[in-house]
């Protein structure tokens, strides 16, 4: 997984590595179904009156989210040129929602509209910045419209979601990696002193199996079958202020050769979780092959590495499944299933 101070430095490395940060650097939103749009009603003219502070209509263009929200996008904003009538438009507008019951309005602002950000954060309209949509280039401003309730509004992401490859060959080994650490370019880099496990951040849209299975074969060539998830972490205090997710997944992988990616990773192998034991020190590795597997330190507590050792398996492990809710796609699910011995 990468530490996430080398996401600073995420524009000056190549795209494969790129790419394992964007889940956390590139919001994605998914549209919504309950989304409904209410056009604005036609007017004659571009200019807006006094007369024209009518609350019966409304003069921006808008959907209807979740929790009954007033969403204005950025093709509404687009069609109006001129900063203080879109502002205009928006003091109307923001009396209409509030005679309507509406909870919150949301404002789409592109980036190259950007100078009118603090005329929207101002004390007279009130809008707070929610969140920036790094691909789309937009702005996201957003204000709680009930006066009377305290403000319901979550913040925006405050998780980041990560994975670890645990993969278990047939002789019980398990698949190691050492990163490069410095900096990316010169010749600096040395190597990560501890062996770990291959993984990093799930992109977007990504399920944990298809995440997994992904970055372990980008750093280590290893093509794998996911078996289910074994253990997760969740931590606080990160980078930007995030939280992190973390889960470990079984995977059994679908040949030995190992085609390091150059750039990320400065060598991976094979090693015999009886080696691991005695002679590494992983908290997170040691913990599962302990508490999934139920292997102790010592001599005397050795698996052995005969050809007549069966593969280890964990006691439990959550597999995948799904919950559907009619009319919506499945969701991957991971439940919990003892292990058949």
């Amino acid at each position: 997984m990468l530490d996430l101070v080398q996401v600073i430095s995420l524009t000056m490395l190549p795209s494969a590595l790129a790419r394992r940060c964007s889940a956390f650097l590139h919001h994605k939103p998914i549209p919504s179904p309950h989304f409904v749009r209410r056009p604005a009603t036609t007017r004659q003219t571009t200019q807006i009156s006094q007369n024209d502070m009518s609350t019966d209509i409304c003069p921006l263009e808008f959907d209807v989210g979740p929790y009954n929200a007033a969403e204005v996008r950025t093709t509404t904003l687009e069609q109006i040129a001129s900063d203080d009538e879109f502002l205009t438009k928006l003091h109307l507008s923001i009396d209409y929602w509030k005679k309507n019951k509406y909870t919150s309005a949301w404002l789409n602002v592109p980036v190259h509209r950007a100078r009118i950000i603090e005329a929207l954060s101002n004390t007279t309209l009130g809008f707070d910045l929610h969140h920036t949509n790094s691909t789309q280039k937009i702005i996201v401003m957003k204000k709680w419209l009930r006066g009377d309730k305290r403000d319901l509004i979550p913040p925006f992401a405050t998780h980041q979601v990560g994975c670890a490859g645990f993969v278990l060959n047939d002789r019980n080994e398990i698949l190691l990696i050492k990163e490069w650490t410095g900096p990316y370019t010169g010749s600096g880099r040395t190597p990560s002193k501890q062996w770990k496990l291959p993984g990093g951040l799930l992109d977007a849209g990504e399920s944990l199996e298809e995440a997994t299975i992904r970055e372990v074969y980008e750093e280590t060539g290893v093509s794998c079958d996911f078996e289910g998830v074994l253990a997760f972490w969740h931590r606080h205090g990160l980078k930007f202020g995030k939280s992190d997710l973390y889960y470990v997944c079984l995977l059994k992988p679908r040949s030995l050769e190992l085609i390091t990616c150059p750039v990320e990773i400065s060598d991976a192998r094979w090693m015999h979780v009886d080696d691991f034991l005695e002679g590494e020190d992983h908290p997170l590795i040691t913990h599962v092959l302990k508490c999934s597997f139920l292997l102790k330190d010592g001599t005397e507590n050795k698996i052995g590495k005969s050809e007549n050792v069966m593969r280890l398996k964990p006691q439990a492990k959550m597999v995948t499944g799904a919950v559907q809710w009619p009319g919506r796609s499945p969701y991957p699910t991971y439940t919990c299933a003892v292990t058949e011995k």
